[in-house]
């Protein structure tokens, strides 16, 4: 007798399975259990020859559900899980769990018995030992497989998407939702600033969002007639095969856009990409998107602009940085060049995607607070006195200020300020070392010592990579992490960092006067 446990919230898919289960030809014994409070009930009751689970139930996921056992001792029989909706993250989560097999809704149910056969090492035999016939009816397992992933969207757009708490995470899994809906390839959502007449993309999935503005004029967008309150519907397909513009930089086949509201006004867009298969969008999907639409209008709200104005004002630091560096023509574009080399080592070290953007924007800002050094010192033509430097040395703690009110710049500003801080614990401005500098201003500090080495300045020429990795290795352990020295040696080695000394780009093609000097001597020194 094998014990076999049937976890699904939607009894039409419950009895598919159960049925599927019975065509396996040995004795068992099936259980079902609608919610994930009934499941967990039969998992402290029993022990079970197997488990077969939905993802989504309408109190909970079935993964956090057996991870729960699992942290509780609890022993778990071998699971089979199915769902319609299957990310990255659920199958991540899956694997660390061991789950035996993960089958996507709508499955076959042959899939299913040669699954469960291998779980159990059972044969597909009756009693008298000819093969075993399913007696299941195929027919109808499409319309209850549609009915099931219309529900578990409903379930995912009132349930999932509201536990979010800010703009960005309930845009992406509303974003989600709505690919899902109309089985898009691609899509974004963009909140729309007003006073700066832009989109502002909030969130991005199946577009090659690396080269492409996270920001753009509304004018460089088909969707003017939404923002607008004029159109409440746009599709575009393609003619023969020719891509159209979504998006700057992003060519696509078709699209739809959907316009997104705040209290009733248009507030922002929501872009599909290659949906339906390339079909028009009608009847019950359309529907769909509207459900979501409103359920966004609730969940938006007040946050959706607090988002916007974040993004334009992270916007208006940026620019504040590059407008000060470019008055120094040796430091133009220096915390550009510092915020590429730490998204290199933070890839390199395999940093999620959300950390990569924190500190892509932490090293564009890491100089900001050099806003609050004067003139004299800030544009010196040479070296710094002991009296200067210690003014410079302010500057981490000033960037620091001007972020504090920012809530949404919380751990870009730990990278303002520490990026200074060395591994021996002998930086500035808290002297903290090791492990308590936060990791990501351990990325930037070494950034920001790599640009300096490798670019011209006032007082000296760029150094070679040869010399810059003598530095970092000599220092490795002392001001800088060894873990980043690593991967910054590694990229030296690679070829992907170069220095203004082997090149002919030499800031707008005038040394330092101070190295041409230097180079008149040596080749003076040379002919005598």
């Amino acid at each position: 007798m094998y014990d076999i446990l049937i976890i699904e919230d939607q009894p039409a898919v419950r009895e598919v399975i159960s049925e599927v289960m019975r065509s396996l030809g040995i004795e068992i014994q099936i259980t079902q259990a609608i919610n994930i409070k009934e499941a967990e009930t039969q998992l402290l009751e029993k022990g079970w020859a197997l488990i077969i689970t939905d993802l989504s139930l309408g109190d909970g996921s079935s993964l956090d559900l057996i991870a729960k056992m699992k942290a509780q001792q609890v022993s778990i029989a071998p699971v089979i899980l199915i769902s319609g909706f299957l990310s990255a993250k659920h199958l991540n989560q899956a694997k660390s769990l061991d789950i035996k097999y993960v089958l996507a809704k709508p499955f076959n149910p042959d899939v299913l018995l040669n699954c469960v056969r291998k779980v159990l090492e059972v044969e597909n035999k009756t009693a008298d030992g000819a093969p075993h016939k399913p007696t299941h009816d195929n027919r109808l397992l499409p319309e209850i497989f549609e009915m099931d992933r219309k529900l578990g969207l409903l379930y995912r757009m009132f349930d999932e998407i509201p536990k979010n708490r800010d703009v960005s995470s309930v845009c992406s899994s509303a974003l989600g939702v709505a690919m899902d809906m109309v089985y898009a390839k691609g899509g974004y959502i963009a909140l729309f600033e007003r006073h700066s007449h832009k989109l502002i993309r909030i969130a991005s999935q199946g577009l090659n969002a690396d080269f492409s503005p996270n920001a753009c004029p509304i004018d460089d967008t088909p969707f003017t007639p939404l923002l607008m309150d004029e159109e409440e519907f746009i599709e575009i397909f393609s003619k023969n095969g020719n891509k159209r513009t979504c998006w700057p930089s992003t060519p696509v086949t078709s699209f739809i856009g959907v316009p997104i509201y705040l209290q009733g006004i248009p507030m922002g867009v929501l872009c599909l990409t290659d949906c339906m298969g390339n079909k028009s969008i009608e009847g019950e999907a359309k529907h769909m998107l509207g459900l979501l639409i409103k359920k966004l209008d609730t969940l938006l709200d007040n946050r959706a602009v607090h988002a916007a104005l974040a993004s334009s004002m992270n916007e208006t630091l940026i620019a504040l940085v590059r407008s000060l560096e470019a008055r120094d023509r040796y430091t133009k574009d220096h915390s550009s060049r510092v915020s590429k080399l730490s998204v290199l080592f933070a890839k390199a070290l395999g940093l999620d995607d959300e950390t990569i953007q924190l500190i892509k924007t932490g090293g564009l800002l890491h100089d900001i607070g050099k806003v609050g050094i004067a003139d004299s010192v800030l544009l010196k033509p040479g070296r710094y006195t002991d009296h200067e430097y210690s003014i410079m040395k302010a500057h981490p703690a000033i960037g620091d200020s001007i972020l504090k009110n920012m809530d949404t710049l919380v751990r870009e500003r730990l990278m303002v300020r520490h990026h200074h801080e060395r591994w021996d614990g002998k930086g500035y401005p808290d002297k903290i070392g090791s492990t308590e500098i936060p990791f990501e201003a351990r990325i930037v500090c070494v950034a920001d010592a790599i640009d300096a080495m490798t670019t011209h300045r006032v007082y000296r020429q760029a150094k070679p990579l040869s010399f810059c990795a003598e530095q970092l290795e000599f220092a490795s352990g002392t001001q800088f992490d060894p873990q980043i020295v690593a991967v910054a040696l590694e990229a030296i080695k690679q070829g992907t960092i170069s220095t203004q000394a082997i090149s002919n780009d030499y800031n707008e093609g005038v040394l330092p006067i101070q190295a041409v000097q230097q180079q008149l001597q040596q080749q003076v020194g040379a002919n005598l």
